[in-house]
């Protein structure tokens, strides 16, 4: 069993004087600060002895580049405090700038087919939907809808997104690191609804999320 931390780079410069100070109702952050949102993740389930696979779409653009080492430093170093050791690999994000040809859909299938390539049986998957081109995110959250279904026992155990808040006056770069792990799987199983069964969804859709 592999465990799979999957994201996307942050597209704009980092502040690193006045970091993105993260939040959340939903977990436990043990009152530690990472610029990364799958920092969290990656720091709170694992061991010695996972085998651990870090994946993250990147644009090919000097800012992003940047930051994935930073990604990588930051991960490193959470890696290395449970003696343990991970993969990197990167999926490219085409950058439109550079050629506009390149910005359609066929762009971002193949973006969602590499990633749901490199998933395989038993992963078990961690997955931050915050940064990147919002075709690239809604690529992503497909392919492991897709993977969920065609692999055997994989799994997708918590999947987050940080949502950046500017009501605090008194920190206004700050996000809330939100579960929504539920709904991914409303997303599964929205997708099992058939002509005619609405109702019947609807009222299964009342009891599950109350």
């Amino acid at each position: 069993m592999r465990k799979i931390f999957l994201s996307t780079v942050i597209l704009n410069k980092i502040d690193f004087e006045n970091p993105t100070n993260h939040a959340s109702r939903d977990f436990d952050l043990h009152n530690k600060k990472y610029i990364f949102p799958i920092s969290y993740l990656l720091d709170d389930n694992i061991s010695a002895d996972d085998e651990i696979v870090i994946i993250t779409g990147m644009n090919q653009t000097d800012t992003p580049k940047e930051n994935y080492k930073h990604l990588v430093a930051e991960m490193q170093k959470i890696l290395d405090s449970h003696n343990a050791k991970a993969e990197f690999i990167v999926v490219d994000e085409l950058d439109a700038k550079d050629d506009r040809e390149l910005m359609d859909s066929l762009s971002f299938s193949e973006f969602m087919k590499e990633v749901a390539d490199i998933i395989k049986d038993d992963d078990q998957i961690y997955a931050d939907m915050t940064y990147g081109l919002k075709s690239y995110t809604l690529a992503m959250f497909i392919a492991l809808n897709y993977v969920v279904k065609s692999c055997q026992n994989v799994g997708i155990k918590k999947m987050i997104y940080a949502q950046f808040y500017k009501g605090d006056t008194q920190n206004p770069g700050s996000a809330d690191i939100i579960d929504i792990t539920p709904l991914f799987r409303l997303n599964c199983i929205v997708n099992q609804a058939t002509a005619g069964k609405k109702q019947e969804m609807d009222q299964l859709l009342s009891f599950m999320i109350g």
